[in-house]
């Protein structure tokens, strides 16, 4: 695994509605300190936008506030849940 960092880059979704009123971009976000069991962490090199993404910003769908805008993403796995035992070191690209 590799070095984690304490932030990183996110549109923080901290109320639901307009692009204009929800959106906020947020330079350093909290990474989280620790992983739940079973989960990893991805530092996404690429993510993506598509329209369930505008459907829980406008709060169509419900989720949960404040969360990250984007459900698609291809990346590598930082770190790994100590008792995970569903992914293996060599699983390192995820999308």
């Amino acid at each position: 695994t590799m070095s984690i960092p304490n932030t990183m880059k996110a549109v923080v979704i901290k109320e639901t509605g307009t692009a204009q009123e929800a959106l906020t971009f947020d330079p350093s976000y909290p990474v989280p300190p620790t992983l739940k069991p079973n989960t990893v962490l991805v530092k996404n090199e690429y993510s993506g936008l598509n329209f369930i993404d505008t459907y829980h910003r406008s709060g169509l769908y419900k989720r949960n506030l404040p969360f990250i805008l984007g459900t698609e993403g291809g990346g590598i796995i930082a770190a790994i849940h100590k008792n995970n035992n569903n992914v293996d070191d060599v699983d390192l690209n995820v999308g």
